[in-house]
């Protein structure tokens, strides 16, 4: 998924620190036709975690149905257009396409201290399913990728209505929580609307974080009625976040650059290198920009520098899940980094 797939005063993240094995003059070069089949390692599920991922692929049915009997079948249809290639089958699977680390930490929160009721997490599971929903939507919306119209703003609307309703029950037992749902949604809109300016691979992923946060509300508050450590639980969440993005941009180098796209792997050149990426900007794989990119990309070891930046951000994550005592979820980012230890 794309662009996953984009209020700190200073940089939260530093990735400066990588593990030199991987960009060493002995390691076999990475090329770019390698980069597009990258992928994390597969997260088992028990039986239980199955269920829960079945509720969240009913969610965006359900979503559809919720809609005026005239705008149900169009919204269907549109999902499937620009989301499932027009699959049944892929819309009704539309969430397993996601990292489990997406949902299933309010799952290890809620299995160690199982204080919300079934109908209280049935609720938070479809509501981070709609934060899912919602980013995606608004991101083709931004760029142009998806064109605007009444149909898709009811859709948006009512996504986001379904959950921030769904977080606004989350509160009730939580003092102040409230406002942190709005600092985080603020947070969101700001990444968005006033973005900071970024000029590093640190501030990139700092943006990031902003334009993720729509998707960390129900997690933290979850964590703040199960009375986990919010703190340890969000740098769990976010770097796993950031470990995503990533490697988006990793698979994705060669369509990033073409379309002007500043991706991770742009902010990971030495500033004097950078207009290497700017010159292919509607150039395609036969020009010259191209091939000095690509060339510099693959000898100066800038792919697997950025692969150790996404196994740093997942053993931060499973540090953090560690520490906050989430076994479980911590073990899940060991499966995803698995295959990506190993190149």
């Amino acid at each position: 998924m794309n662009a996953l797939p984009k209020t700190y005063l200073k940089p939260k993240y530093n990735l400066h620190q990588t593990n030199s094995s991987h960009t060493n003059s002995k390691t076999k070069i990475l090329n770019i036709e390698e980069c597009k089949s990258v992928n994390f390692g597969q997260v088992a599920l028990d039986e239980q975690q199955s269920a829960i991922l079945a509720l969240m692929n009913r969610q965006i049915i359900l979503l559809c149905r919720s809609l005026p009997a005239s705008l149900q079948d169009s919204a269907v249809i549109v999902i499937q257009r620009y989301y499932t290639g027009f699959k049944i089958s892929n819309l009704l699977t539309f969430f397993t396409k996601f990292y489990a680390p997406s949902w299933s930490l309010i799952h290890w929160m809620q299995q160690a201290k199982p204080v919300l009721q079934a109908s209280e997490l049935e609720n938070a599971f479809s509501a981070q399913a709609m934060a899912y929903f919602v980013h995606m939507l608004d991101d083709r919306l931004a760029n142009g990728q998806i064109p605007t119209s009444h149909l898709l703003l009811h859709l948006r609307s009512s996504a986001w209505v379904k959950f921030h309703y769904a977080a606004i029950d989350l509160t009730k037992n939580i003092v102040n929580s409230e406002e942190l749902v709005e600092e985080l949604i603020d947070n969101y809109f700001s990444g968005i609307h006033e973005p900071a300016e970024v000029d590093s691979i640190n501030s990139y992923c700092n943006l990031f974080c902003k334009q993720f946060s729509t998707t960390l509300v129900i997690p933290i508050l979850v964590a703040k009625n199960t009375g986990f450590d919010t703190a340890l639980v969000r740098q769990a969440y976010e770097s796993f976040g950031i470990a995503w993005r990533l490697l988006d941009d990793l698979r994705s180098c060669r369509d990033d650059a073409f379309a002007g796209e500043l991706s991770a792997i742009y902010y990971l050149l030495p500033v004097e290198e950078r207009q290497l990426w700017l010159d292919c900007q509607g150039e395609d794989e036969e020009s010259n920009y191209w091939q000095k990119l690509q060339s510099y990309l693959e000898q100066q070891g800038i792919l697997r520098k950025l692969i150790s930046h996404i196994c740093t951000s997942l053993k931060e994550a499973q540090k953090n899940a560690d520490l906050a005592g989430l076994d479980g979820y911590a073990n899940q980012f060991q499966q995803l980094a698995m295959p990506l230890r190993e190149m």
